[in-house]
């Protein structure tokens, strides 16, 4: 008899590229099953149902993203003792993972914003409660980045840049990016194109080494 680990890990990644592939409104249990191999009944012994899966894969999206930061905050802590560069290199990771995992990518914008509040769009709900922990992480470190920032440039905080200012332009930066992708694919006329990510790097670098 395979170990449940085996069979779960399997599930997973069918529901990984099929979401992917498809959506998850547009992907059935049934599917998933076939593509893992396994029964429905076999899927339901680790998830509640599609929408935990889902999940469950959202979650792996925030690790892999979390697994580069580390990384990127690692090495850049070697290279230099200023929390400026480590915010720039922990940007320009994030946006060079979100370019090379593009799936991942269109799959974190178009459904986690609405998980935020508890639902994903008309038919996909998702409870939060014992979920977005990998997305904490993710933001716990860009706000230490930030406050680190502004701690030790009062510069600055004398042009009325705070931690939260600074945060939430990180965040926007990163989504004029990556969620420009997904809007530009959906409606190019509307949306535009999407931030490029020089451009992205370029304001923040202006912004954190008090160049405007």
């Amino acid at each position: 008899m395979e170990e449940k680990s085996e069979v779960e890990e399997r599930v997973l990644s069918a529901a990984r590229q099929l979401f992917f592939d498809q959506g998850v409104a547009r992907t059935p249990l049934r599917a998933i099953a076939a593509e893992a191999n396994t029964s429905e009944s076999g899927v339901l012994r680790f998830f509640r149902d599609k929408y935990d899966l889902a999940q469950a894969v959202m979650d792996l999206c925030w690790e892999g993203v979390n697994r580069h930061i580390a990384e990127a905050l690692h090495e850049s802590a070697k290279r230099a003792d200023d929390p400026r560069v480590c915010l720039l290199e922990v940007v320009r990771t994030i946006l060079h993972h979100s370019a090379i995992e593009q799936d991942s990518t269109r799959f974190l914008v178009s459904h986690f914003n609405y998980t935020l509040s508890g639902h994903s769009g008309k038919d996909v709900p998702m409870d939060n409660h014992h979920r977005l922990r990998p997305y904490q992480k993710y933001r716990a470190t860009i706000d230490k980045l930030c406050a680190d920032v502004v701690a030790h440039n009062p510069d600055l905080t004398q042009k009325s840049i705070s931690q939260p200012g600074l945060c939430h332009l990180v965040l926007s930066l990163v989504y004029g990016v990556t969620g420009g992708w997904y809007l530009s694919e959906q409606d190019p006329i509307v949306h535009g194109p999407p931030l490029p990510i020089d451009d992205a790097l370029a304001i923040l670098h202006k912004v954190i080494y008090s160049d405007c």
